[in-house]
């Protein structure tokens, strides 16, 4: 296999107040023809400034400072030695990207590299329809459009074209690029901007974007991050197929291994700016030979582990780092030789198969990692007394927000975001709460709050119902009710140091208070000196900083006698306050009184300090501000931040949703340990559904503001009932090269709008398993585009010009009599055999076809009431008509194929 992308001793440094960050250092990497390899790794480690080094698309303060960027092309060399006169980047049919100048570069981006940036919605021009932005990429690459650098030309690249004519051929391509990804309708939808695209849209325009000059190597960076597994899965099967159908190769830069496990040929491990593995996925998955790979493995949740082992610390700063090797400080098995000289790289396995690490050990064992974390928890069991009722809870947001929008006529239909669900959550136990975005979930967690309030139903929390509380009374209500935010960076304010926020609620609810119901314990360890002549006492106001259990608040003391000297430590942050007896020079007895302090001012400091401790960050992080702490540490204060009122129960809002598995694996840990500890009750909403298998001991799921299912968490993930919740669990990605995915369900769409929802079941315009009517003979997947086509009538989004063009396009010569006079407009009938062959794949029977082409035929003619009542009379389903009810069982589903 030739390699086409080939990245050798590549070195790529920043420059900051505080001295060079080496990104990337010294990184060897290829991508061979027809082949897709991952690059993986913790945030930090330098994988995205990798791809943007292999683009040329690294800007100041960074730059290449060696190394090279090697692209095979033999028609590229060819054009830049004609252009450039025999140029030093170009040897043989190989160029060399680092030394090209920008110019040769902007011919390479687009047309030989494609590149899939990380955010869709910050990477798409939002003053550009999509249709523009990917006929940019063409008009630069395969129609003579390329514009030298100047002020003038970056101004028209920026300015809007709604005005501009493009060439019907642009157009015409542009279309086929669009409709290439998935694009439905992509003749009607070339003209939208991209807020007017869902997220898994975006992201497919993007990859239009990339695709659009049949690049023969694709950067894809973090291509799914953002997305649900649903859209995720759709997005990794569209890449799949347009590889095999381009004979691309690809490079995917990802953090998540279940992606890479899946779509990859080759694995790269990249650490602190180096490649510290190397092999074919089934070798890197099976059979690490980095402790670092090893470690990162170990960190993902599995239905096994009923504790993860997270990987100790952070990925170090990258300026000045030490000799040796970088994972050392974290690594369970470092050496001595470890932290001196380069470390080689060794070869792994069998001499055929290329597995290389770069590390001392030949092998580590692993049979003792983790025990330790694992022993450690002891779990909890949830009681069967309900903590959290809600019963029928809506949240409507209206559009029109007053007589102005109403007279301007703005749209006065509410948006549906919650749609009346009901739960129950009990003392103790973690209602895991599932779904795509905009299904309504956060809206959710933040309506039972009534941080945003309800449009209906009831939430009843420990037998009070919360919509009959002022706002006085509600706010005491939320000591006992806190939430963890999704993004930690927004949610924090950057003005305030990390003491201020975790202190802040404490201000306002005017706490710590002590319960005059709790007494105070002493669990004294002494040294150096009869235990029977120390004397501990605990303050039954300690509760106050440390909160208590069954009635009692604990003082964890350890009293140390050596040389004459006394030494009293105090777990908790509480002030020990210290009496020492001495006869001559000996210490014959000790009095120790732990209290929380006398001032409120100090009491509220040591709470700080406790729960500092408490989320596992450092007393001496107090004075830091946001931007100064990694992601983890981010999320870490803002659960502290939570348990500073001492609550019985949280809403956490995908708190790990952004995290690298590794903290990921920190957080999850934490919050089971807290629960534990403080007998918390939790409501953990995410998308992660390998994060909820592990966490949550029931799973509710939700689809466009309802509850469709709810069961406990081993009995759902074993047996989905809901085929919404048949093909979320479908979708997750397994961290296993050899698992089996051929029986994936890949949903097709997104969310409906919850403005307008679908009559009856929401989820049946997307569901494999819509019901046909009793007397139709057809099979289910050929009823499941029939449906589609129906609801593209009914949203009259069918695109009949583009399938007119088509039919005139392919009409035989010899039926001209079929074309009108001016030559412009093909036969009806054909315009109707195009419509149906571009959106039926099955084959109908003949009344059934007979049905879809009347309705066809109404679309032609513009009437797009009656081609919906055809096909509506003929074809709908129980679905549509009645609504499905969740029952009342401990496994109920809201769905007509389960007969409850």
């Amino acid at each position: 296999m030739r390699n086409l992308l080939s990245l050798s001793d590549l070195r790529t440094q920043f420059s900051t107040g505080r001295g060079q960050v080496k990104a990337v250092d010294g990184l060897d990497l290829t991508v061979g023809e027809g082949e897709t390899v991952g690059l993986v790794g913790e945030s930090g480690s330098g994988k995205s400034v990798t791809a943007l080094s292999a683009m040329g698309l690294v800007d100041d303060p960074g730059e290449i400072v060696s190394g090279s960027v090697e692209l095979e092309s033999a028609r590229l060399a060819d054009e830049f030695r004609e252009e450039y006169n025999n140029p030093a980047f170009v040897d043989g049919d190989v160029v060399n990207l680092v030394d090209a100048p920008e110019e040769a570069l902007r011919a390479v981006r687009g047309r030989e590299l494609g590149m899939i940036f990380q955010d869709p919605m910050t990477s798409l021009n939002p003053s550009l329809t999509v249709g523009e932005q990917v006929a940019e990429s063409l008009r630069l690459h395969q129609y003579g459009g390329r514009r030298k650098d100047s002020w003038f030309n970056a101004v028209r690249e920026l300015l809007p074209r709604i005005s501009r004519d493009i060439d019907d051929e642009i157009v015409e391509r542009t279309i086929e690029v669009l409709e290439s990804v998935g694009i439905p309708e992509p003749g009607a939808r070339v003209d939208e901007y991209p807020h007017e695209f869902s997220g898994g849209m975006r992201q497919r325009v993007l990859i239009a974007i990339a695709l659009a000059c049949q690049p023969r190597v694709l950067v894809a960076d973090e291509p799914t991050t953002a997305l649900d597994v649903t859209i995720q899965a759709q997005i990794l099967d569209l890449i799949d197929d347009l590889q095999e159908d381009l004979g691309m190769s690809v490079l995917m830069i990802t953090h998540d291994l279940g992606v890479v496990a899946e779509t990859c040929d080759r694995v790269a491990v990249m650490y602190a700016g180096e490649i510290v593995e190397e092999g074919p996925v089934e070798e890197i998955f099976h059979n690490p030979s980095h402790p670092y790979t090893y470690t990162l493995l170990e960190s993902l949740p599995s239905e096994e582990k009923e504790r993860l082992t997270p990987i100790e610390g952070n990925v170090p700063d990258l300026i000045d780092m030490p000799a040796g090797c970088h994972f050392a400080p974290r690594c369970p098995w470092a050496q001595p030789e470890c932290t001196s000289g380069e470390i080689p790289y060794k070869q792994h396995g069998d001499d055929a198969v290329d597995h290389r690490s770069k590390c001392v050990l030949d092998d580590f064992d692993t049979d003792e990692y983790g025990g330790d974390a694992i022993e450690s928890s002891t779990g909890t069991e949830p009681s069967d007394t309900p903590l959290l009722e809600v019963d029928g809870m809506q949240k409507y947001y209206e559009q029109a927000d007053g007589i102005l929008d109403r007279f301007l006529g703005a749209d006065d239909r509410s948006v549906k975001a919650v749609d009346g669900i009901d739960f129950t959550v009990y003392e103790g136990e973690t209602l895991g709460l599932v779904g795509e975005s905009g299904c309504g979930k956060s809206t959710a967690g933040r309506s039972l709050l009534h941080l945003t309030p309800p449009t209906g139903g009831r939430v009843v929390f420990s037998g009070t119902d919360l919509s009959g509380l002022d706002s006085d009374e509600l706010r005491a209500m939320r000591r006992d009710m806190q939430m963890i935010f999704q993004d930690p960076l927004s949610s924090l304010d950057p003005r305030m140091t990390v003491g201020q926020t975790i202190r802040e609620p404490l201000d306002v609810h005017d706490l710590p208070e002590s319960d005059p119901d709790v007494r105070g314990k002493a669990d004294v360890t002494v040294t150096g000196i009869d235990a029977e002549r120390v004397s501990v006492t605990a303050s039954d106001e300690i509760d106050a900083i440390v909160g208590s259990s069954n009635g009692v608040a604990t003082a964890t003391v350890t009293v140390t006698v050596a040389d004459g000297e006394v030494d009293v430590a105090v777990e908790e942050r509480l002030r020990a306050e210290v009496e020492v007896e001495r006869e001559g020079d000996v210490v014959s007895g000790v009095t120790v009184r732990v209290t929380p302090g006398d001032s409120t001012s100090e009491r509220r400091r040591r709470r700080v300090h406790q729960l500092l401790d408490a989320v596992g960050l450092e007393v001496g992080q107090y004075d830091r501000y946001p931007h100064e702490l990694s992601g983890g540490q981010r999320q870490r204060v803002g659960i502290a931040r939570a348990l500073a009122v001492d609550p019985d129960f949280i809403v956490a809002d995908e708190p790990v949703s952004a995290l690298d598995v590794s903290v990921q694996a920190q957080i999850l840990n934490l919050l089971e340990d807290l629960q534990e500890r403080f007998g918390l009750t939790y409501l953990f909403i995410a998308h992660d559904l390998s994060v909820v298998r592990h966490i949550s001991d029931r799973v509710a799921v939700m689809y466009l503001g309802e509850i469709v299912e709810v069961a406990e968490t081993d009995e759902l993930f074993d047996d989905p009932r809901h085929p919404y919740t048949q093909a979320l669990l479908s979708a997750i990605p397994e961290p296993d090269p050899a698992a089996e995915t051929d029986d994936r369900i890949i949903l097709e769409g997104d969310v409906p709008s919850p403005i307008n929802p679908p009559s009856g079941c929401h989820f049946r315009t997307r569901c494999p398993q819509v019901i046909p009517p009793a007397d139709l003979d057809i099979e289910q997947a050929a009823y499941r585009e029939v449906m589609d086509l129906r609801q593209r009538v009914e949203r009259e989004s069918l695109d009949v010009e583009t399938a007119r063009d088509a039919a005139l396009d392919s009409s035989d010569p010899s039926a001209e009599a079929t074309v009108s006079a001016d030559g412009g407009t093909a036969d009806a009938n054909a315009v109707v055999d195009e419509l149906r062959e571009s959106h039926l794949s099955h084959t109908l029977s003949p009344e059934l076809r007979g049905v879809v082409d009347r309705a066809l035929e109404r679309v032609v003619d513009d009437d797009w009431d009656d081609a919906s009542e055809i096909l509506r009379e003929r074809f709908e389903s129980v679905c549509e008509r009645d609504a499905p009810k969740l029952g009342e069982q401990t496994h109920p589903a809201a769905c007509h194929l389960i007969d409850e």
